[in-house]
């Protein structure tokens, strides 16, 4: 699993994490993510990846 992809649709995830920006300044660090979002993603991909900005807007 690439953890620059979504585990939900394969796309990039946008991950600044993943490119050494300072923590907290993600897209992701203000984002609210729905807990259901979660148990979308099939197992053997959980905990691997971030999610994309696109589906967490897609689900919410």
């Amino acid at each position: 699993m690439d953890p620059s992809l979504c585990p939900l649709c394969g796309e990039s995830n946008g991950c600044g994490n993943l490119i050494g920006m300072p923590q907290g300044t993600c897209w992701c660090s203000s984002a609210t993510f729905p807990p259901e979002i979660f148990k979308s993603i099939p197992d053997e991909k959980r905990r691997k990846a971030c999610i994309c900005k696109a589906c967490v807007e897609k689900f919410g």
